[in-house]
């Protein structure tokens, strides 16, 4: 009988290899190919910052004296120039060469840090399925993420090749983020805290940590990355921009995504299966590396995601590639010559591997299931709802744009303004904060009236409405107008209800 051979995974064949390599494409077939809500005012904005240059006051709402900062106008630019060039098409598959360009960069990210293919390519896979499921679509957001995982990319290629080179991206990156998304740009520097930390030499008891690469090249590495920061066309208001952006209770408690997160939303679920399935593979790890660096990183990251729904995508850029660390040192073997392996240690390693694949398994299936039933569900129902209100934008075409004083909702506003309309508000939640417009909390004032706190009557007079374009998430309203003698219903659907003020002279 010939002696029995284990192979290293690493030592396979390409073609075996290939699949590990090939396997996150398939997160392709989970990317929405349609536009999402927020594209229209997107579109608009790049419109406008094309045609006229940067606005500090609205001029996408009725509210035309409010201070703003486009804190995503490049973003907004680039998909002006796609759609107007390219249309819908142009638009979704600038996505996809962000999400190929990301799918290829966390490959590199997760093979620098382990040194393994079969654990670079698993947990690769992983973020990759869970970014294209939750966070891949038509907003600014699918250049942020790339921008910061590229970030991420060239900090462990400083430490552990130690080229300075690699510290001369980041102020490039810098610069991209305060223009593209400016609300994100600080993320830069919350990524890179990690390798700051890890450059200190800490001493705990009798355990020493040596520093992993250059803390003065990193802190003049930061420095430049902040100062490029005041290239944009705001200056340092886009650089606080987070701070006025997020923690309010009025965005917290009723937009989806800032919803802290629970096993209750399908996106929770999801991540909180994936730590699960981490907790379950560190378990069944019999090696386990460990780094300052990629403990603070997963942890931090971590701890973002539990915050909310929206910074699960942070967990994946940067505490998935992170955790893989831990697994680098894993000796799985496969073998060759005979179906079963010869001793109780090749069976834990396979039985590790099995558990392995089972992990990703499960996270691939709920990816999937979450998709189908939470993605797909609610892109067709939102198809028929703009079916619905391209029926209301055809009734108001009638009259002068001029004339007609719109109310339309959070989710429907940007929608009438992608057609030239000026509605009472939009989905940019945070700019209708008065902390960021200087002059009135419309968004509290919205919910309030969503929630039936003010009277409808004292609202709508308030702002001379001549046309309601009212959603099914405001039945108060709805309701009142309907028992109200002086506005008549002129359109309704199952998605929304247009009510005109009746000419009585």
């Amino acid at each position: 009988m010939p002696e029995r051979k284990l192979v290293n995974i690493n030592d396979m064949p390409k073609w075996f290899k290939a699949l590990y390599i090939l396997a996150p494409v398939l997160g392709v077939l989970l990317i929405t190919n349609q536009l999402d809500n927020d594209f229209f005012f997107i579109y608009k904005t790049g419109e406008f910052v094309t045609n006229n240059g940067f606005p500090t006051t609205d001029f996408l709402s009725m509210h035309g004296s409010m201070h703003i900062i486009v804190q995503q106008w490049l973003s907004a630019v680039i998909y002006y120039f796609l759609y107007s060039k390219l249309g819908e098409f142009g638009a979704i598959a600038f996505v996809y060469v962000c999400y190929a360009l990301f799918c290829v960069l966390m490959h590199k990210l997760t093979r620098l840090i382990t040194d393994n293919l079969f654990v670079a390519s698993m947990f690769s896979f992983v973020a990759d399925v869970l970014a294209a499921t939750m966070f891949e679509t038509t907003r600014p957001q699918a250049m942020t993420f790339l921008l910061i995982l590229l970030a991420v990319y060239m900090l462990e290629c400083f430490v552990q090749k130690g080229k300075t080179v690699y510290l001369c991206v980041l102020p490039v990156i810098s610069l991209a983020l305060i223009n593209l998304h400016a609300a994100m740009w600080l993320m830069l520097f919350v990524f890179a805290a990690p390798y700051a930390a890890a450059a200190l030499p800490i001493k705990l008891g009798k355990i020493k940590l040596e520093p992993c690469c250059s803390f003065i090249k990193l802190l003049v590495c930061g420095a430049a990355c902040f100062g490029v920061g005041f290239v944009n066309p705001y200056g340092i208001e886009a650089m606080k921009y987070i701070f006025t952006s997020f923690g309010y209770d009025e965005i917290n408690k009723n937009i989806n995504e800032m919803a802290k997160t629970s096993a209750a939303n399908s996106s929770g679920t999801v991540f909180f299966i994936v730590l699960a399935a981490f907790m379950c593979l560190a378990i069944f790890a019999k090696k386990k590396a460990f780094s300052t660096r990629f403990v603070l990183l997963f942890l931090g990251t971590t701890l973002m995601a539990f915050m909310n729904l929206k910074s699960i995508a942070y967990f994946i850029v940067g505490g998935v590639p992170a955790f893989s660390y831990m697994l680098k040192d894993a000796e799985i073997k496969l073998p060759v010559d005979e179906k079963k392996p010869s001793d109780k240690k090749d069976s834990k390693k396979l039985r590790m591997l099995i558990v392995a694949f089972a992990a990703m398994i499960v996270v691939l299936v709920v990816a999937l299931v979450t998709q189908a039933g939470n993605t797909q569900a609610p892109e067709n129902e939102a198809k028929s709802e703009y079916a619905a209100l391209d029926e209301i934008v055809a009734i108001l075409d009638k009259e002068d744009k001029d004339d007609v004083v719109l109310f339309a909702g959070f989710n429907q506003g940007q929608y009438f303004e992608f057609y030239g309309y000026h509605p009472y508000i939009d989905g940019r939640a945070e700019l209708f904060l008065e902390d960021n417009n200087k002059e009135y909390n419309y968004l509290k004032e919205y919910f309030d009236l969503e929630k039936g706190k003010i009277y409808y009557r004292d609202f709508v007079d308030k702002y001379d409405f001549n046309y309601l374009v009212v959603d099914n998430a405001m039945p108060y309203l709805s309701t009142s107008l309907e028992h109200d003698s002086d506005f008549e219903l002129v359109y309704t659907s199952d998605y929304a209800k247009l009510f005109k003020l009746k000419d009585n002279g």
